[in-house]
């Protein structure tokens, strides 16, 4: 069944595509012609003959000599607008297949020359030089090949004019070498990476940037200025391209992995027994439908090299964020991007992560033992995208996960088969019109989430579907912006699915005070709006700022395929910020800003006010630093009580203050220190170091560790209906967390490297002073709470060391209990670590070894001892997965 439903999915999106593809049709863009050349900014590229160059960082070839020198760079930092103290000579070949890049980088002093051998795609403080081609020519997009005299290979693409994907992974070559005259780049970059439309002579805009690293020194051939509010807008223009037609693309990569499992084995239990061993075959493929459209399409993705989440507790009514770390999902992400506040910031229209998510059903052990997925099988993914020359943007993606089964032996010993999470097709379409070579846009967003229940999974949602518009207009020589946004949600499904969905963290229809939310137990659908609308200076002189104001409507709901922590909210805010560019007497830069901001309900409680004050710099020896203060005023709190009354908060203060060290030495280091602390009694701060140690050029070594604390004098611990009302209690949370984040990176030739990632995380909470909510809005604080003394609240130990003690609440202390809770005391220890060896034996094709392993420990008691709980979590069990993945990079 899942297969079908996959082979339908992916034949429904090539049909798209068909519906897509004449929008996106090939046609010479009238207003390329017209566009004018931003003399003196004007590089011409020459027809590589007789012959094409080798790529061998030489540049000692014929046709070299023959191709045009782009010269005269001028300084970006630290002196913006000086001539360049180390000349610098750019030439352009190209041919029917790619695009020749070479440049001769002079340098007074070769032996300063700086080139950190790291991994591809990593930044080192080393000399760079960037080559930046916007094919499209929209003054939007750019693509971007970099490299350092190690031969480093870095690459990005750069869209809405300043914005980066580093993400996007190019197949291209290149090659460097350093003489008594300095060093030299020979790139070569096939035209299949790149994207244009057909014309009889392409128009591209482009640049060349050099980084001197030893004097902190940039150059660029069409300076930047630093107060542009643009980056690819600013480019000059590369022309001479004639008789070159965009490739057909075909990229395939098929992969093939097996696994080794270690982990405890559990008397007993039949599917633990210590070992697993499985293979697994897949592969991707990137397909050129048109000049302006590729598809990208994943079968059984792996994604075993990648990096383990960060540990957390997380105490609070929200979801836990975790960012995009899957290879398919994170190159082109940009055309899925939609923030719900039209900006920046976690809620997302889209989030990638729910494809593939955690099943969310559990299995029914039925007195046995049951084995279920760590995660959803991905059969099958594919993305269509790509930007025609009349500024049309398209975007298209579709996902179908499986239905997951968690299989279950029973205490009789029979075998059962729970499904936990149900086939699901996940859809996405994006679309955007360019206008004034992109300085205007209007677009929309659509998103759709389709899942096949069976009776158990019947709280789940069947349907949900989002959507809406977004628009953005620059003027005044692009300095200022207006851009705004609305979105629709709709979901569906049982009367059980909406009611959680009406009672989630997000919105909590069920609150008592809340006259304007309408629980309705009924109901079996959900709909909402969400709006942003922004206006502010963001480009020319030193002075910036915006005016904003966002609402989601309280119904609206976007978590089955986006991220959204909160609903029923109207937000206003403004900031105004100073910045200084040029270097002077004490700072290289500087800056200052000034934020407010006001939160609400639908039905007016105020949530949130506050401003705050804050400013960096960095001084003439490329040290600096960060700080700011913040103050917030009371207001309602009308979560805290996890679905229960709003409750009146305190005022609050907090500041922050950090420093880091000049980056460019052998070691350096970054700190930071919080605190934050409310008109009563809560506080919390933190403190954290960054380390990194280069003891060679090919090695680095960072270490991040960090301590916070945290005393919350009103944690929310549990709710429990007695006496004909629901009662609500919370306790004094006394919580410390340790961490340390270690990296290393060895780096052997920039095709074989080795990383490795560790994480030990120790939390512990201690509960204490627990009390009722009796009136949670009073004026005086201590009128909010009635203490649980001992005449009202016993504590009975458990027998067992794996399950919590027991709280016993008798609230009108007549000798009889009307509910209990369980000991919230905690104490969570985890280890996550990494060691990858990845070798890159052919371009595009790679080679990964893979080591991960995960030790966990936890104990239901506050105590936080440092030395020993290492010591535990270090003794601990764990689990050790070992792969080997081979790809092999095809383009026939």
């Amino acid at each position: 069944m899942a297969p079908r439903i996959a082979r339908v999915a992916l034949t429904a999106l090539l049909v798209t595509c068909g519906g897509v593809a004449p929008l996106l049709a090939e046609e010479e863009d009238p207003e390329n012609k017209k566009k004018p050349d931003p003399e003196p900014y004007l590089a011409v590229a020459t027809r590589a003959t007789p012959g094409t160059p080798e790529i061998d960082g030489r540049l000692d070839e014929a046709a070299w000599a023959l191709a045009e020198p782009i010269s005269d760079f001028v300084q970006r930092d630290p002196n913006e607008g000086e001539p360049a103290s180390e000349r610098t000579e750019t030439r352009v070949l190209y041919d029917d297949g790619a695009i020749y890049v070479g440049v001769r980088a002079y340098d007074s002093d070769p032996g300063e020359i700086i080139g950190q051998l790291t991994r591809r795609d990593q930044y080192s403080p080393s000399d760079w030089i960037v080559v930046s081609i916007d094919s499209y020519y929209d003054r939007r997009t750019a693509f971007e090949f970099r490299v350092n005299p190690a031969g480093v290979e870095r690459d990005m693409f750069r869209y809405n004019d300043t914005w980066q994907d580093v993400s996007w992974n190019a197949v291209w070559d290149v090659a460097t070498t350093i003489d008594d005259e300095g060093w030299i780049a020979e790139f070569r970059i096939p035209l299949s990476q790149l994207r244009f439309s057909e014309a009889e002579e392409q128009v591209w805009g482009f640049n060349i940037e050099r980084v001197i690293q030893r004097k902190n020194e940039t150059v660029q051939w069409k300076p930047i200025p630093k107060d542009a509010s643009g980056w690819v807008s600013e480019y000059g223009v590369l022309r001479g391209l004639t008789g070159i037609e965009p490739p057909r693309r075909l990229e395939l990569q098929p992969y093939v992995v097996a696994q080794q499992a270690f982990a405890p084995a559990q008397r007993g239990n039949p599917f633990e027994d210590g070992t697993e061993t499985w293979g697994t075959v897949g592969g991707d493929l990137r397909y050129g439908v048109t000049n302006s459209l590729t598809l990208n399409m994943t079968i059984n993705p792996d994604f075993g090299q990648v990096e383990a989440d960060p540990s957390v507790v997380n105490l609070s009514a929200f979801e836990t964020f975790f960012s995009e770390r899957r290879p398919f999902f994170l190159e082109g992400a940009n055309i899925f991007r939609l923030p719900l506040n039209g900006g920046g910031g976690i809620e997302q229209l889209f989030y990638s992560r729910r494809i593939g998510r955690r099943p969310q059903g559990g299995a029914d052990r039925r007195g046995g033992y049951a084995d279920s997925p760590s995660n959803t099988t991905i059969i099958g993914a594919a993305k269509l995208s790509g930007k025609s020359a009349n500024g049309w943007s398209v975007g298209v993606l579709n996902a179908v996960t499986s239905d997951e089964e968690a299989t279950v032996i029973d205490s009789a010993g029979a075998v059962h088969h729970d499904v936990v999470e149900p086939l699901t097709n996940y859809g996405v379409a994006r679309i955007q019109k360019d206008f004034r070579e992109g300085q205007s846009a209007v677009g929309g967003m659509f998103t759709a989430v389709n899942r096949k229940l069976t009776d158990n999974l019947s709280f789940l949602r069947s349907a949900a579907y989002t959507g809406g518009i977004d628009a953005r207009h620059r003027f005044g020589d692009g300095n200022w912006e207006l851009s705004g946004q609305v979105l629709g949600s709709y979901i569906l499904g049982s009367r059980e699915a909406i009611e959680i969905a009406q009672n989630s963290s997000a919105r909590y229809f069920q609150r008592p005070d809340a006259d304007h939310l309408n629980f309705d137990a009924e109901r079996t659908s959900l709909y909402g709006t969400s709006g942003a609308f922004s206006f502010g200076k963001i480009g020319g002189g030193h002075w910036r700022g915006s005016l904003n104001t966002q609402w989601v409507s309280p119904g609206f709901e976007t978590n089955d395929i986006g991220f959204q922590r909160s609903a029923d909210v109207i937000r206003n805010n403004a900031w105004i910020g100073y910045r200084e560019f040029q270097p002077g007497k004490v700072f290289r830069r500087y800056n200052l800003n000034w934020n407010a901001w006001r939160s609400q309900t639908f039905g007016g409680e105020r949530t949130s006010t506050g401003t705050n004050i804050n400013g960096s710099f960095t001084l003439l020896n490329y040290w600096g630093g960060w700080a700011g203060i913040n103050r917030e005023f009371d207001y309602l709190n009308i979560r805290v009580l996890r679905g229960g009354p709003a409750v009146k908060g305190p005022g609050a203060w907090n500041w922050w203050a950090g420093f880091f060290s000049d980056s460019r030495k052998p070691v350096s280091v970054e700190a930071s220190i919080w605190r934050w602390f409310d008109d009563e009694r809560s506080h919390a701060g933190g403190i954290w170091t960054g380390l990194t140690w280069r003891p060679v050029a090919n090695v680095r070594l960072t270490a991040g560790p960090r301590y916070n604390w945290n005393h919350d004098d009103w944690q929310y611990v549990a709710t429990a209906n007695a006496l004909g009302a629901d009662n609500y209690v919370l306790g004094v949370l006394d919580q410390k967390t340790i961490a340390m984040t270690t990296r290393l990176d060895w780096t052997f030739t920039p095709n074989l490297s080795l990383q490795l990632y560790a994480q030990p995380f120790i939390s512990s909470g201690n509960y204490t002073a627990f009390r009722e909510v009796v009136a949670p809005k009073a004026d005086v604080y201590e009128d909010r709470f009635a203490r649980l003394d001992e005449d009202r609240l016993t504590y009975e130990p458990s027998d067992d060391p794996d399950e919590p003690g027991t709280y016993h609440v008798d609230l009108n202390a007549d000798g009889t209990n009307e509910f209990s809770f369980a000991d919230p005391n905690f104490n969570f220890k985890q280890l996550r670590s990494t060691v990858v060896l990845r070798w890159e034996y052919l371009s595009g094709s790679t080679l990964f070894f893979v080591w991960s392993q995960s030790k966990t420990a936890s104990a239901f008691t506050g105590d936080f001892r440092p030395g020993r709980n290492l010591r535990e979590l270090f003794d601990a069990s764990g689990d050790n997965i070992f792969s080997i993945k081979l790809n092999y990079y095809i383009n026939p």
